[in-house]
C-alpha cells in the first residue's frame, strides 16, 4: 500500500467519522460482541430530567414540520433519537424500528470477479442488546492482523489492501444494504416467502445477499418492540390518565407544559415505563390519553383493552393469519413510499414492515468502524414508522365541564391541529365509459361466430356462449352495451 494509502487509512480510522464500536470481545468466530459493562443506571438512554425530556419531544414532534401525527396514523422516525449509544450493548433501534447494516466485500485480488460472502454489522442479536460486531477492518500488510492498532476482536471482517482500494476508487458502487425492520419481536411466523426457520425453502427473491428474510435474521429483537407491548402502552395510556399531583393546578395558565396533551401523555409515559426519552411511546401514549381526555369512542371499543387491541390487533388474528407483522414503514409524505435508494423486501405477503436501503462503497469507506450509523444518519430520518389510526370510527363527545377536554377539537388525536375536520373519505372513481366499438363486434352475421375484437368478443361470449358457439346475430350486438363490453355507434 502507498504512502498515501497508509496516511488516508491512519486518518480513517482516526477520524471522527468514524465511530466508536458497541462490541466488547469477539464471542467465539462469529463476529458477535460481546459488549461492555453498562456503568451507571440507564446508560443507554438519553440523560436529563424526565420533565425535560417530554419538553424536548414535545418541541420535536409538534414543532417539527414531519408532525408526529395525522388524520389516520401516528409517525416516527426509525432514527433514534440524540443520546441513544452504545454503551453496555448497542441499544439503537428503540423506536419499534430495529435497524443495521449489511456489506459484501470486494473481491479479495484486483481483477477477481469472485466476492466473499457478506456479513451483518450491528445486527441485534437478542433483547440484551447484543449485535453482531460492526467494525469492518483493514489488513494492510497481509499479517493477518488489522492495522489500525485495535486488534481482531472488534472485526466482523477484515479486508485487505486491494478491497480497501476498490472501495475507495468505487465509490458509487452498491456493496451493501440498510435494513430497517418493524416486524415484530413476538411475532414467530415465518414471511410466506421464506417458510423455515432455517431459510432452505427461501427462494432467490427471498433473501438479501445470503441472508433469507427469516424470523431470526429479520425481526426485531427487543421485546418492548412487539406487538403485545404497543398494545399494552396504548391500554395503560387510556385508562388512568396523568396521575393527579402531575395535573396542572391552574388550566388556565398556559406557561405550565401539562396544560398542552402531548406533554400530559408524555409524563404519562414517564410515570409507567420512564421512556419520554423516545419518540413512539410518548406520542402514542398522547394519543390514547387525548382519546380518553376528549370522550371519543368506536363500535365496540368502550375499555383500554379494547382500544389497545383495535389499534394494535393481537396476532395471529382469528384466521390464523398474520396481519399486522410490523407497524408500516414508509416516508412522511407516503405511508406506501420510501426514500430514494430503499425499497420493500419481497415476503410474499401484504407487508411493508422491512426495507432494504442501498450502502455505496463511499459510505462503507467513510465510516468503516460502524456503517449501521450511516444507515441512521443517512436513511433513520426519512424511514418513517406509521401505527394507524381508524380515523373514520371514531366519534368524539367531550365533557364540556372537564377542563382536560378544553381544546378536543373535531379530530383530537391529531394533537397540535385538533380543530382540523376529518378528511372525508375519497369519493370512489367512476366506472370508465365503455370505449366505442368501430370494427364487426356491431354487425350481426348469423354466418360467423365471434368478432374482430378479442377483448369484446370474451365479454360477450363470458355471458352468452351462443356468440361464440353458433352466431353472432342481433342479440350479440345488443350485448356488446347491455354488458358494459363496449358501445356501438
Amino acid at each position: 500500500m502507498t504512502t498515501l494509502k497508509k496516511l488516508e487509512l491512519a486518518a480513517l480510522l482516526g477520524a471522527g467519522l468514524l465511530f466508536t464500536p458497541a462490541c466488547g470481545s469477539e464471542d467465539g468466530d462469529d463476529g458477535v460482541g460481546d459488549g461492555n459493562e453498562c456503568v451507571g443506571a440507564k446508560c443507554d438512554t438519553p440523560s436529563g430530567a424526565a420533565d425535560e425530556q417530554c419538553l424536548d419531544r414535545q418541541a420535536e414532534v409538534l414543532g417539527s414540520s414531519n408532525n408526529a401525527f395525522t388524520r389516520d396514523a401516528i409517525r416516527w422516525a426509525c432514527a433514534d433519537v440524540e443520546g441513544v449509544n452504545t454503551v453496555g450493548g448497542d441499544s439503537r433501534g428503540q423506536e419499534y424500528c430495529e435497524y443495521f447494516a449489511l456489506f459484501q466485500p470486494p473481491p479479495k485480488a484486483d481483477g477477481s470477479t469472485e466476492r466473499p460472502d457478506a456479513v451483518d454489522l450491528g445486527r441485534p442479536l437478542n433483547s440484551s442488546g447484543s449485535v453482531s460486531n460492526l467494525t469492518i477492518c483493514v489488513d494492510e500488510d497481509g499479517d493477518g492482523a488489522d492495522d489500525d492498532g485495535r486488534g481482531t476482536d472488534e472485526c466482523r471482517v477484515t479486508l485487505n489492501e486491494d478491497q480497501f482500494i476498490y472501495l475507495e476508487e468505487n465509490g458509487t458502487e452498491i456493496v451493501g444494504q440498510c435494513v430497517f425492520t418493524s416486524w415484530h419481536a413476538d411475532i414467530d411466523t415465518p414471511v410466506k416467502s421464506c417458510q423455515g426457520a432455517s431459510g432452505e425453502e427461501c427462494g432467490d427473491d427471498a433473501r438479501i445477499y445470503n441472508f433469507p428474510f427469516t424470523v431470526e435474521n429479520f425481526r426485531m429483537k427487543v421485546s418492548f418492540n412487539s406487538n403485545r407491548a404497543a398494545a399494552d402502552l396504548v391500554e395503560r395510556c387510556f385508562d388512568p390518565g396523568v396521575p393527579e399531583d402531575q395535573a396542572p393546578s391552574d388550566w388556565s395558565n398556559t406557561e405550565d407544559p401539562l396544560t398542552e396533551p402531548f406533554y400530559r401523555g408524555c409524563m404519562e409515559v414517564q410515570a409507567h415505563f420512564g421512556t419520554g426519552w423516545r419518540r413512539s411511546d410518548p406520542a402514542v401514549c398522547a394519543v390514547a390519553n387525548r382519546l380518553r381526555e376528549c370522550g371519543c369512542a368506536a363500535p365496540g371499543v368502550t375499555t383500554a383493552k379494547q382500544l389497545g387491541d383495535a389499534v394494535v390487533p393481537p396476532q395471529p388474528d382469528a384466521n390464523g393469519e398474520i396481519s399486522l407483522r410490523g407497524f408500516r414503514l414508509g416516508t412522511w409524505d407516503d405511508p406506501k413510499g420510501l426514500p430514494a435508494g430503499c425499497r420493500y423486501a419481497d415476503t410474499g405477503e401484504d407487508t411493508q414492515a422491512l426495507v432494504l436501503c442501498d450502502l455505496t462503497a463511499n459510505d462503507v469507506f467513510a465510516s468503516l468502524n460502524d456503517p449501521k450509523e450511516v444507515c441512521r444518519a443517512t436513511y433513520g430520518n426519512q424511514v418513517v414508522v406509521h401505527v394507524p389510526i381508524p380515523a373514520d370510527a371514531i366519534t368524539c363527545t367531550p365533557d364540556e365541564s372537564n377542563p382536560e377536554s378544553a381544546g378536543c377539537g373535531e379530530s383530537p388525536w391529531i394533537i397540535g391541529n385538533e380543530g382540523a375536520a376529518p378528511d372525508p373519505a375519497p369519493e370512489p372513481e367512476p366506472d370508465p365509459e365503455p370505449e366505442e366499438v368501430t370494427n364487426n363486434c356491431c354487425e350481426a352475421d348469423d354466418g360467423r361466430t365471434g368478432c374482430d375484437d378479442a377483448a369484446v368478443q370474451e365479454c360477450v361470449c363470458d355471458a352468452d356462449s351462443w356468440c361464440c358457439n353458433n352466431a353472432w346475430d342481433d342479440v350479440c350486438v345488443g350485448e356488446v352495451a347491455s354488458l358494459g363490453c363496449g358501445t356501438c355507434s
